[in-house]
C-alpha cells in the first residue's frame, strides 16, 4: 500500500474559517490502538475514451477492489505518532506499510491527516505548519458513528474547488471538486472521508466519487452491523496544482499514500 489513505489538497480550494491561536498540541491516541475501515465506496463514470481511472496518481480501480484497511498505533513519542496499515484486497492479498506524523508540525510520511491533535476546536488549524498549515476547521459537530459512545464529538473540513472557464481552442470546462474530512474530537483520528470531482470538458463528461467511514476499533466498541460502512482514508498528500490541458486536467504535484 503506497499510502494509508487517499488525499487531494489543490491550492486553489475555499476554505472558510475563522482563524485562532494555534492551542496546544495533545496526542489523543495510544500504542496499540487500532481503527478499521471496511467496504469501500468508489463510484467513476465518463464518455471521454482518453479518460483514465487513475487520477492525480489515485488508482480508483486499486481502491475499488479493497476490501478494508486497518490503521494501528505502534509508538508515541511527544508528538509524533508512527503507525502501521494493512490495506487488505478482496482477492486475499494483503499490502503493509509504515508511517508516521507529527500531529504538531505536520511533517510526516505515509500519514498526513490521518490523526490530528485531540480536542481541537473550530477555527483551529489541524497542523501548524506544512502543507495543511491553512487548514482550518470550519466546525466542531456532534456526529453519530457505531459504537456505544455515540453520538461523539466531531471536527469537520470541507473544501470545494470550482472552475468555468475556457482552454486551447476555445473549449469550454466547468469543474467541480469537493472534499469533507471529519476526525473524532477526542482521539483525532480519522473517521470518515469523501471526495467528488465533476469535471465536464467540451463534450466529454466524467465523474467519481469516493467515500469511507470507521467501522471498528479497539478505542470504543463497534457492534455487529448488517452492513458494514465504508474505508479508504487517507493521507497521504500535499498540493495539486490544477492545469487545465486539452479534455483533461493535468497534475502539477500531488502526494497520494507514498
Amino acid at each position: 500500500m503506497k499510502k494509508f489513505f487517499l488525499l487531494f489538497i489543490l491550492t486553489s480550494l475555499l476554505i472558510v474559517a475563522s482563524v485562532t491561536a494555534n492551542p496546544d498540541r495533545t496526542v489523543g491516541v495510544s500504542t496499540g490502538d487500532w481503527f478499521k475501515y471496511e467496504d469501500i465506496t468508489v463510484t467513476w463514470s465518463s464518455n471521454d475514451p482518453d479518460a483514465s481511472k487513475v487520477w492525480y496518481g489515485m488508482d480508483l480501480e486499486m481502491y475499488n477492489q479493497t476490501e478494508w484497511v486497518k490503521i494501528e498505533i505502534t509508538g508515541v513519542s511527544g508528538t509524533n505518532v508512527t503507525m502501521q496499515g494493512i490495506q487488505h484486497f478482496k482477492n486475499g492479498t494483503e499490502e503493509i506499510s509504515d508511517g508516521w506524523v507529527d500531529i504538531d508540525t505536520g511533517d510526516s510520511i505515509n500519514a498526513s491527516t490521518t490523526v490530528i491533535g485531540a480536542n481541537l476546536n473550530e477555527g483551529d488549524p489541524i497542523y501548524t505548519a506544512g502543507d495543511y498549515y491553512n487548514w482550518f476547521i470550519n466546525e466542531t459537530i456532534i456526529r453519530d458513528y457505531p459504537g456505544p459512545d455515540t453520538p461523539r464529538g466531531t471536527n469537520h473540513i470541507n473544501m470545494t474547488y470550482t472552475y468555468q472557464g475556457t482552454i486551447p481552442p476555445d473549449i469550454n470546462v466547468d469543474y467541480f471538486y469537493s472534499i469533507n474530512f471529519y476526525w473524532d474530537t477526542a482521539t483525532g483520528v480519522l473517521v470518515e472521508d469523501s471526495f467528488e470531482m465533476i469535471n465536464q470538458t467540451g463534450e466529454y463528461l466524467t465523474t467519481w466519487s469516493i467515500f469511507f467511514k470507521i467501522s471498528e476499533s479497539n478505542v470504543w466498541i463497534v457492534p455487529e452491523f448488517p452492513n458494514l460502512i465504508v474505508w479508504l482514508a487517507v493521507i497521504g498528500t500535499a498540493t495539486a496544482v490544477l492545469v487545465f490541458g486539452e479534455r483533461r486536467l493535468s497534475k502539477n504535484k500531488s502526494l497520494i499514500f507514498k
